[in-house]
């Protein structure tokens, strides 16, 4: 990237020097305009450059993406190839019917199903597609479903280490059912994020939602190490 713009930036000099050569003493090229010149040449390399994602082959993207959530985040994602790609906020996919996994002792079981997963992406790498990064992901208008015997699965992945990289929920739902799956509660989601505190070396959840009408959130940390330590802070209206 760096030789890209130095490139541009010298083609810019030698055309304005050009330019200054050819005309005559009245007429000169003031240094905001050589500014302005380059300063757009170097925005239309840069977008062009956050397009390149764009060139990506959809079933290549889907294998792996999932790859990488399951490396980095420890989940399993099922994807479909319905993956959109857009540059605003910052540069992410968006994609559309997705379903969370957890590995049960005989097979895996679903527990959530995502209508926009967008996952975001470092800008660091995107001539080598071999090597983008995931920055964070964002689960938009999923439905959790959970019966009871799925909280011995969930206990599992509790003590685990988070990524350092963001997971984000919102405008999301969690059913709870009784194991005839008939529906006892609803939890709604506005937002929750979960990640790997390095400095504090702990696993932090926040979660904000609300359960009978009734607003709340919950702070949630713990530590993996041998001397286990957790603590919980819930606020609710009365």
């Amino acid at each position: 990237m760096k030789k890209i713009v130095k490139k541009f930036n010298n083609l810019v000099k030698n055309t304005i020097f050009n330019v200054e050569n050819k005309t005559n003493d009245n007429f000169s090229i003031s240094t905001f305009s050589k500014f302005l010149i380059t300063f757009i040449i170097l925005l239309f390399v840069y977008l062009f450059y956050l397009l390149i994602p764009l060139l990506y082959e959809k079933s290549w993207l889907q294998t792996n993406i999932e790859s990488k959530l399951f490396n980095e985040f420890k989940v399993i994602i099922n994807t479909s190839t319905d993956i959109s790609y857009r540059i605003l906020p910052a540069p992410h996919f968006i994609i559309k019917d997705s379903k969370i996994l957890l590995d049960d002792e005989k097979n895996q079981k679903l527990i959530a199903e995502i209508k926009d997963l967008k996952v975001f992406l470092s800008q660091s790498n995107f001539f080598n597609k071999e090597k983008i990064n995931l920055k964070k992901i964002v689960i938009d208008k999923a439905n959790f479903l959970f019966l009871r015997n799925d909280f011995k699965l969930l206990k599992n992945y509790k003590n685990k280490k988070l990524s350092s990289k963001k997971i984000k929920i919102i405008n999301s739902n969690i059913f709870f059912r009784d194991n005839l799956k008939e529906i006892i509660s609803i939890i709604k989601i506005d937002e929750s994020i979960l990640f790997f505190d390095k400095k504090k070396l702990l696993n932090l959840v926040n979660f904000k939602g609300e359960i009978f009408n009734v607003p709340f959130n919950i702070d949630f940390q713990s530590s993996n190490k041998i001397n286990s330590y957790e603590e919980i802070n819930f606020n609710a209206k009365s």
